[in-house]
Formats: structure tokens, sequence, C-alpha cells
């Protein structure tokens, strides 16, 4: 019956669901990562779960990363299902004149889609939603990585692959972790990189979001008026979101709509291969598409960013609408799961 969707969960969180079903009332904090149009995926589960949780009253973190945190954009606002709307056409309807787009005709697109579904006069909203609170990460680019010359970028983004590989740690000396928040949360980071924390406002809003999803070759990076720095992609640091959130004695969940049922941390490991640590995430909820339901798409495989090179526009059109309207079923499942609280017999530890 729940074929579709994959439930997995750390340790702490497995016990508890096993015990009670999903309790969305536990659930504290609600995150998405990186991963450009992979997102197109998620959007059936975000409209099951922004109607799940429309008659919340406790609080409630969001916390993005890149399109992580323009999902999150839209779960603020006053019609938030109509938002993920305004998202999913804007991004889909992206067209570029070459295949290898410059930075500055993708960036124009970005800010596009962005002012699409975030209009100006809706921002003092969110951030003074009734129970959300919300937080974009990026990073601070260090050294060269402060410069555009896209040879300098490159060079020192395959310089910081190397090192990663050796040693995670080794991303310091290229990145700072940049969080853009209007949480008072004593966010619980697992690691030593350097956190440089600012507080969200009307007039920086946009930009950090930006930030947050500015690519290093695909996009310019973002300056912040007050602020020191060239700021990009969170998921330099926090590919997907391998982060605690909570703390250890915690009987709280975390809940984390993701493409994957594994979590790579940050955006180099790709190429490292380097999962999380599932022994760190006790408390974090994972759902994501099942490999039968991935095997169902066309292509047999999730949108990404490489399809803009790889399909013809009326193509990739094609393709993306199709598995938006094949991702419903993923939020039906998880309805389904949650309410009968079968998700009991379908979830497995992370």
């Amino acid at each position: 019956m729940f074929n579709n969707i994959s439930v997995l969960a750390g340790d702490k969180a497995f016990n508890i669901i096993k015990n009670e079903g999903l309790n969305l009332n536990r659930v504290k904090f609600l995150v998405g990562a990186s991963g450009a149009a992979k997102f197109l995926i998620l959007t059936g589960i975000d409209r099951v779960l922004l109607d799940l949780l429309k008659d919340r009253k406790e609080r409630l973190d969001l916390v993005g990363s890149s399109i992580g945190s323009f999902r999150m954009g839209a779960y603020l606002q006053k019609n938030p299902i109509e938002a993920i709307n305004k998202l999913e056409y804007a991004y889909i309807n992206q067209f570029y004149s070459s295949k290898k787009p410059k930075k500055e005709i993708v960036t124009n697109e970005s800010k596009r889609i962005m002012n699409y579904y975030i209009k100006d006069d809706d921002l003092e909203q969110l951030l003074n939603h009734p129970f959300m609170k919300i937080s974009f990460l990026a990073v601070k680019s260090k050294y060269f990585l402060k410069s555009e010359n896209n040879l300098i970028q490159l060079t020192n983004l395959v310089s910081a692959g190397f090192l990663n590989k050796v040693n995670r740690k080794n991303l310091k000396y290229y990145f700072e972790r940049a969080l853009f928040t209007n949480s008072n949360i004593d966010f619980r980071f697992k690691d030593d990189f350097k956190l440089n924390k600012y507080k969200l406002n009307r007039s920086n809003f946009k930009k950090a979001l930006m930030a947050s999803g500015s690519i290093p070759l695909v996009m310019k990076g973002v300056k912040i008026n007050g602020i020191n720095g060239i700021f990009r992609d969170g998921g330099m640091i926090d590919y997907h979101l391998d982060i605690p959130f909570l703390p250890k004695k915690s009987e709280d969940l975390v809940l984390f709509p993701h493409f994957y049922e594994d979590i790579t941390p940050s955006w180099l490991d790709k190429y490292s291969k380097r999962k999380a640590n599932g022994k760190e995430l006790q408390n974090t909820v994972i759902i994501a598409p099942s490999k039968k339901f991935v095997d169902s798409l066309p292509y047999q495989k999730i949108p990404d960013r490489k399809d803009f090179e790889k399909f013809s526009d009326e193509d990739r059109l094609k393709y993306w609408n199709k598995v938006v309207e094949m991702n419903k079923i993923l939020g039906e499942e998880l309805f389904e799961a949650i309410e009968s609280k079968k998700i009991r017999n379908i979830v497995k530890k992370f």
C-alpha cells in the first residue's frame, strides 16, 4: 500500500514513531535541503504538510539551504499552498537561450522566480508569522572564492573538493557558515565551522534568500547592505542539513522531507561519497520518494539542474510537469500513513 514513500528515522525518532505514529506536535524543526530542481519531487508532500499544519498553535522553526530556503519561504505565507504552486510554476518556466548561460542571466532569472512568489508587501507578515520562525543557511566566501572570475572559482573549488576528501573540516579554509534568522534558537551545529549569525529583517530578507541559493560558477555571489562579505549557496557546507538541531535528551522531532533516503553533508561530498552519520541525527525523520517511485518517473530519475543542458525546453517542460503531476501520490500516501498511524509499520531506521 505504501510503495511510493520511504520513512526513515534516527534511533530515538524511530522508537517514538513505532510507539505513537508521527505526531506533528512533536515536530519542532521542519527543514529543506539544497538540490535545485530536485525540489519538484517534493511539492506534493509540501502541500499535504501545509494542510496538516494549518491549525497549529505551537512554534515551528523552518530551516532551509538553497532551494530548501525557497520552499520554506513559501511555507511562511498567508496562502502557503498558492505560494508553493507559484514557486513550482516559476521554477519550471525558466528558459535560457544558451546551454551554458552567463551567471548574470541565471541570477536575474532566480530573482524573477523569487519575486514571483514573494511580494515585497508580504515581507512583514513572513517575518511575523503566528507560529513559524525562519532561518536561511548560506556561506560567507573566504579568500579567492570572493572572486567572480570563473577560473579562480573553479580552481579553488577543485582544491576544496580535494581537501574535503581528506577531512570535511578543511572546508573552513574556503567558507564560513552564515545563518540568517529571525529565530532565537541556539542552533546545535556539530562541527567547528565559524558561524556568522545575522538577524533577518525586511531589508535583507530577499538578499539572504538569494544568497542561500547562489550556486558558485552558476550565479553571482550576493552582497548585503550593512554586512561585510560575499555570500553564496548554503549547500557548500550544509547541502543536506547534516545538523542535529535538537538536544540529545529531547523527545521532539526534526521533520525532513527529502529527495533521497540518505544525507550528503556538503555539496562537495557528492564527489567524496561521504554520507551523514545517523547517530548524530537521533531525532530526525526523513520522508523521501522510494526507489520504486523514482523508477516510475520519466527517465527513471528526479529532475535536476543538468536537465537544462540535456533536454530541449519542450521535452524538459513535459518531463518536469509530469513529475509534479505524479508527486501528488507521495503526499496522498504520507497523509494516509500519518492519519491512520500506519506510518508505524513502514518507518525504518536511518
